[in-house]
């Protein structure tokens, strides 16, 4: 610590959107000294810097982006020197710093969150959950919201019970390593077949439907009915009687809805009182058949934590580019921060 601040290993293009797009809350941090993912030979190399340096901590964007960078974070988390991560949250608007990443962070863990709220922080989180439902918009672009009827209609499904499945990008982090049970994206997609295969002779009252991420040029192999690319995610969850994803967002935003929810990967918001993970198809079946009830008390808890204690908040500057393959990325230039939260640390850590 030099001053009063905190000396920062920033690791990664200083120039690059990532770390350009957060530039403003970088200055709240400390004093940054940037080194690019290149100038550390093999990943040792990172934890000899830091040990012969008078840095407190690290930082850098999404670890699991490129193989140096994720070796980078295994061995400076392995030898106790704190990393602090960044990426975008999964509540609208929502950013994250934390000292771990999706589903390998303790942050999310239930003993930091799962104890009684107050009468006025119940009141507070609901205010904010029927305010993401209803006026704040989710994370890529949507069509216009439609009434469940409206929808089941416009759909041919009227008086079926729903199961949502929402798809991800095949190249998304959270697939290529948080993929958990279910191993891959191409398994996910046959899950999903056979899983609407056996809805209509062992579960006929159902029917399940499904949507490519927006960001996506084509559909998924999956046989199954898809609505439209803009159809509307909040309509979507709010339809459904169930909702299946690997491990995405959509899975956490369900709950605000209360909408039991099934995950086949890992996932930061497993819990059992809010969700299930299955491997199987008929694992997807005897829920159906056997719906469980989410318990609002708990996901008040978790996500009063996030919001209030977690996620920091701000305006996204965003724009679409093109990639090679037709597919679009969603990159952040710039966010403007109203809510500015790092993890609490006071001392750099013995390496």
């Amino acid at each position: 610590m030099r001053n009063g601040k905190l000396e920062v290993l920033a690791l990664g293009d200083r120039f690059s959107a990532a770390f350009k797009s957060i530039k403003h809350a970088l200055l709240e941090l400390g004093e940054l000294s940037y080194r690019t993912d290149d100038s550390f030979p093999k990943a040792e190399d990172v934890v000899n810097a830091v040990r012969n340096s008078s840095f407190d901590l690290a930082i850098m964007p999404n670890p699991y982006g490129n193989p140096k960078r994720l070796w980078m974070y295994k061995h400076l988390r392995d030898c106790g020197f704190p990393v602090i991560v960044f990426d975008r949250g999964a509540l609208p608007g929502s950013w994250f710093f934390d000292l771990g990443f999706n589903a390998d962070s303790p942050t999310y863990h239930p003993l930091k969150w799962d104890t009684c709220l107050t009468g006025e922080q119940v009141t507070n989180v609901r205010n904010y959950i029927e305010n993401v439902k209803n006026v704040q918009t989710p994370l890529e672009s949507q069509g216009p919201v439609s009434s469940p009827d409206e929808l089941k209609k416009r759909l041919g499904i009227s008086g079926k019970k729903v199961l949502f499945v929402g798809f991800q990008r095949p190249s998304d982090t959270t697939i290529k390593y948080f993929s958990g049970p279910i191993g891959s994206y191409d398994n996910f997609t046959k899950l999903v077949s056979e899983v609407n295969v056996l809805t209509q002779s062992l579960a006929p009252e159902w029917v399940v439907i499904a949507k490519k991420h927006p960001l996506e040029q084509e559909r998924p192999s999956a046989r199954l009915l898809y609505v439209d690319d803009d159809e509307n995610i909040n309509s979507l969850i709010n339809t459904a009687d169930m909702v299946l994803v690997v491990n995405s967002g959509v899975g956490l935003l369900a709950s605000l809805w209360n909408k039991p929810v099934l995950f086949a990967g890992d996932a930061f918001y497993s819990h059992v009182s809010l969700n299930r993970q299955i491997r199987t198809a008929q694992d997807v079946i005897y829920y159906m058949k056997n719906l469980f009830v989410p318990d609002t008390a708990i996901r008040d808890r978790f996500i009063h934590y996030l919001y209030s204690t977690i996620y920091s908040y701000g305006t996204f500057h965003t724009e679409l580019v093109a990639q090679n393959d037709g597919s679009y990325r969603n990159i952040t230039h710039n966010i403007e921060f109203q809510t500015l939260r790092f993890p609490s640390l006071l001392k750099k850590k013995d390496v």
